[in-house]
């Protein structure tokens, strides 16, 4: 009886010692993600699965580009699959335009990005050409704070508005790529940093469709 008492106690141990490292690994290394949902359309889809990383949000070296796994700020019990569009300091002009019909009251809100002064990456801001236009001419963001300007209204839908948000200090403008059919940063305005929970690394599942993202 003895024995067996002492074989159980050893086997609880290393299942302890084990269930602890595996907590510790997806807790602050990386884990893997589900998507759910057409929001990233057409880069992932429904049912595949990504590894994430957790120390580049923790070190604060996320970029324009890249795909992150954050805490929805309208439901904090469920999280979203984003890219990052806007960094602090940048200025995200969104205009809203009707789809096809508009007496639908259908809109879809477009962006564009221009980098704050604190930019440093022309090699990250070529990842968001092909996502985004960028607003003709040189514009500085005037300030890190954020605030939102309205520069036009449509004078019978006031929803449809072209307006220049910067993005403050410890935000982020994440949006889905699937423009038409995602709730983001065009809805619910800058994120702050502290809910982003991890980077996206790679696309393992399907395996013919793996891809690393950079």
């Amino acid at each position: 009886m003895f024995k067996f008492l002492s074989k159980a106690a050893g086997v609880f141990g290393y299942v302890v010692q084990y269930g602890c490292l595996t907590h510790c690994t997806f807790e602050y290394l990386g884990d893997f993600v589900v998507c759910v949902g057409p929001s990233m359309e057409p880069t992932l889809h429904t049912n595949n699965i990504l590894i994430t990383d957790h120390i580049t949000p923790r070190l604060n070296h996320l970029q324009r580009g890249d795909i992150i796994i954050a805490k929805s700020p309208t439901n904090p019990l469920q999280h979203v699959c984003k890219r990052i569009v806007g960094l602090p300091g940048d200025r995200i002009m969104t205009k809203a335009s009707f789809n096809l019909n508009p007496l639908s009251n259908s809109y879809t809100i477009h962006t564009s990005v221009v980098p704050g002064r604190n930019s440093d990456s022309a090699a990250a801001d070529q990842k968001l050409r092909q996502k985004v236009d960028f607003v003709s001419g040189s514009v500085d963001a005037s300030s890190d704070d954020g605030g939102v300007e309205l520069v036009e209204e449509h004078p019978a839908h006031p929803e449809i508005r072209t307006s220049i948000v910067t993005v403050p200090r410890g935000h982020l403008w994440i949006e889905g790529d699937n423009v038409q059919n995602s709730s983001d940063s065009r809805n619910y305005g800058p994120v702050p940093i502290g809910l982003v929970k991890s980077k996206a690394i790679c696309r393992i599942w399907p395996v013919t469709q793996f891809q690393v993202f950079a």
